[in-house]
């Protein structure tokens, strides 16, 4: 037991003499603490001593697993074990009690993001939640570049703008959005209903910041596409013309007041538009596609030769995938490439109803009844598998060998193998 100074000196040799042994029952416990005077430097030796240690052993661990520290492994640990997201335990998975309709499923990163009718869903390889963002619309659109997304509710005000990791923000529009578009380094547009125009385009920079603004009066334009470096824009709208149609493409620059260039296509409806990579655009409408070479100033059309047009997507390193069909209900189609020059890159004949097909890299998958369909460029079968019949939408990876689909109840991952020529 530790004893204070001055029971000690109590005990002192010059009063031994007085008692045979010291009885700590005389006096207050507290009286026995014994003060002693700590170094004034022993806090800072300490934690030198600690640091020292703590810097050799993380070198000692980077040594040793110097192969396993790769960028993936620690942002796999931070997300995973720091933050407690959901490793997965492997596709297909279910979804049930929810609605996700076939345009709002699509690949963020190279794994599937998919909006329902409750939330953003973005899953890892493994079918773990990455991330899930709650909302609140009723008409939800998602749309996706790169590692970012933005999902508006289609005819209202609402607006969310995220990446694979962070929801950065939840906004309202002025009036109700028509449509939304985000570049691939965040940058965004709004395309609304105008106060006193037919429609408005706002563009805004990563930031959040307000970057252009510009009103239409003249035609009701409802599609908006931003080039991945933000300073232009491509928007097609529609308006009447003499108890007819008349379809426009608009390309705007941001360092411009009025239109960069403008070009009506007449008795076509244009249903999308994409702003490639290479700096033109591609428009494809019900009788043909449209590319116009912002360059040049000239448009160039390729006419569907009254076939019908079954299904289409517009990627902006590749251009537009076509299928067409010489029947009106969609049977036996043929799949056609427009490449981002303008020009058709290949095209061939499936003699089957298409549902869904996404390009990448050279390989087609295409989706049939109950059936995907590796092709290459040729239309050489690459691989194939058979699919639940409810299946809906795939989506082919930059892998180009893994396709995620999505069915009536459930999101489902097929990797194939098949010899590339």
């Amino acid at each position: 037991m530790k004893r204070r100074k001055g029971r000690y000196q109590e005990t002192a040799p010059n009063k031994a003499k007085d008692r045979k042994y010291t009885s700590y029952e005389d006096a207050p416990l507290e009286e026995y603490e014994e003060t002693m005077p700590a170094p004034t430097n022993l806090t800072k030796k300490f934690i030198n001593v600690f640091l020292i240690l703590f810097v050799a052993v993380l070198g000692a661990l980077a040594f040793f697993y110097i192969d396993v520290l790769t960028p993936e492994n620690i942002s796999h640990w931070f997300h995973y074990e720091l933050l407690g997201k959901t490793e997965g335990k492997g596709y297909p998975i279910r979804y049930e009690g929810i609605s996700i309709n076939s345009e709002n499923f699509d690949l963020i990163g190279g794994t599937p993001v998919y909006c329902s009718d409750t939330s953003v869903v973005m899953l890892n390889n493994n079918a773990g939640d990455y991330q899930n963002i709650q909302h609140a619309f009723a008409k939800p659109i998602l749309k996706t570049n790169g590692n970012y997304a933005v999902v508006y509710n289609s005819d209202a005000i609402g607006y969310k703008i995220m990446t694979r990791n962070d929801e950065l923000y939840s906004n309202s529009a002025d009036k109700k959005i028509l449509d939304c578009d985000i570049t691939s380094s965040g940058s965004f547009a709004t395309l609304t209903y105008g106060n006193d125009y037919l429609s408005a385009l706002t563009v805004y920079k990563s930031d959040n910041s307000k970057r252009y603004s510009y009103s239409f009066a003249d035609y009701y334009v409802n599609r908006v596409s931003l080039s991945n470096d933000n300073s232009k824009a491509a928007l097609s709208g529609v308006s009447a013309n003499n108890g007819g149609l008349i379809s426009v493409i608009y390309i705007l620059d941001f360092n411009q007041e009025n239109y960069l260039q403008k070009y009506e296509v007449e008795d076509s409806y244009i249903y999308d538009l994409c702003y490639l990579d290479n700096g033109n655009v591609i428009a494809v409408g019900e009788t043909g596609s449209y590319y116009v070479d912002v360059g040049s100033g000239k448009k160039y059309d390729h006419y569907f030769d009254n076939r019908t047009l079954t299904t289409f997507i517009l990627q902006r390193k590749l251009g537009a995938l076509l299928s067409l069909s010489d029947n009106p209900d969609g049977r036996s189609c043929d799949i056609v490439s427009i490449d981002p020059d303008g020009k058709k890159e290949f095209a061939f004949s499936t003699n089957k109803k298409l549902i869904s097909f996404d390009y990448n890299g050279g390989v087609v998958s295409a989706l049939f009844p109950s059936e995907i369909v590796l092709y290459d460029s040729k239309g050489q079968q690459l691989a194939g598998s058979t699919v639940s019949a409810d299946t809906r939408k795939i989506c082919l990876s930059d892998d180009h060998k893994t396709v995620y689909s999505l069915g009536k109840s459930e999101i489902s991952k097929s990797v194939y193998e098949y010899i590339k020529e």
